[in-house]
């Protein structure tokens, strides 16, 4: 009786979720995880025996699962429960950091990347004032003592290490000295900026600005960002602080709008409100800051964007570059522009897996 009970309900569950699934309807994009939801696909033949249709089919399932975000959460609750440490790729710590895991790696695009790099750097060398380049290790690497287990994380110490020819600031060195204090999201892969200050007063040296003549801005204290969104659980908000200097202005993609400032507070209320640094992720965009100065290149990922409000005081002109979508030749735009100082700035584990760099050598 136990048994027929058991699977009467199991059955019901079942049946109630399908048809929440055909009958509530399905979002085209998740606030909470920051992208595009597979739409359903379009049936032919051909992808039916391909596999293409199947595949696309089952994608659009899952995001469109009824009670999605309830049920990641539900998921990675009963992962901690159950006395896991890691739950969906992300390590929850004991003082409540979710940490997004680098335990796998394509060395071969890897050692490609670098490669890119090292002819950019011979490339430019003679032409240019600087070309720096920085590799950020993520959370993974600079505070693994939180985690508190052994992991499978790739050694970043070791990837930095096979770098070392181009590397203008040992930012594992730089950031393992402040472990204590906030120099990466609780909730978000990225860095504070905080965390990227003190890369940034390692490449300025003796002429980086104190953190103090600066103007800080509390943009948000409650934050939940992308490793929130991978497990659907946080224990304390975080707090995003920005620093103003002087008054810049941008252009997004030579749009022709003149922006004032480089925050853009229209994400300050949204859920990306990482975005606010930039605008997000721009294939271009062109900062006067209102100084004199050389004009700098910067060819980045999302780390950047914290990174580049600190150097504001040193250039009349910063140029930031994202190479996945920039369409230009970039050597071309160099010389265009009167580029005189370039810094390629990526988080190592985006760097590892990025297909664009290529472009730099071009």
């Amino acid at each position: 009786m136990k048994n027929k009970t058991a699977a009467a309900v199991f059955l019901a569950i079942v049946a109630i979720i399908s048809v929440c699934f055909l009958v509530l309807p399905k979002r085209e994009y998740s606030d909470n995880e920051n992208r595009f939801l597979t739409p359903m696909p379009e049936f032919s033949l051909e992808a039916l025996f391909s596999g293409e249709f199947t595949s696309e089919y089952e994608s659009y399932v899952t995001d469109g699962f009824p009670f999605r975000d309830a049920w990641i959460s539900l998921k990675s609750r009963l992962d901690l429960a159950m006395g896991r440490g890691d739950t969906n790729g992300v390590y929850v710590t004991d003082d409540g950091y979710q940490i997004e895991m680098f335990d796998d790696i394509d060395m071969e695009r890897f050692e490609k990347n670098l490669e890119y790099l090292r002819a950019a750097k011979e490339m430019y060398e003679g032409k240019l004032d600087s070309f720096n380049v920085m590799l950020v290790p993520t959370a993974a690497e600079v505070l693994k003592d939180k985690i508190g287990q052994h992991t499978a994380d790739i050694s970043q110490a070791e990837l930095l290490a096979m770098a070392e020819d181009l590397l203008t600031v040992d930012c594992l060195d730089v950031l393992s000295q402040h472990t204590n204090q906030n120099i990466y999201y609780r909730n978000d892969h990225h860095w504070t900026s905080l965390g990227a200050y003190y890369c940034f007063e390692a490449l300025m040296g003796d002429i980086a600005l104190p953190l103090g003549q600066y103007t800080q801005q509390t943009i948000s204290s409650q934050f939940l960002g992308t490793t929130f969104s991978k497990t659907g659980i946080w224990f304390k908000m975080d707090t995003i602080e920005a620093y103003n200097y002087g008054y810049p202005t941008v252009e997004h993609n030579m749009d022709g709008v003149i922006r004032e400032g480089i925050l853009d507070m229209s994400y300050q209320n949204v859920k990306d409100k990482y975005s606010v640094f930039l605008s997000g992720n721009q294939a271009l965009s062109v900062i006067d800051t209102g100084n004199e100065g050389d004009r700098l290149l910067v060819v980045k990922d999302s780390y950047a964007n914290s990174f580049i409000q600190f150097l504001l005081p040193y250039y009349s002109e910063i140029h930031v570059i994202d190479l996945r979508t920039f369409g230009m030749n970039l050597s071309a735009y160099i010389e265009q522009e009167d580029i005189t100082d370039m810094l390629v700035l990526y988080n190592l584990k985006g760097f590892s897996e990025e297909p664009s760099v290529y472009k730099i050598a071009k």
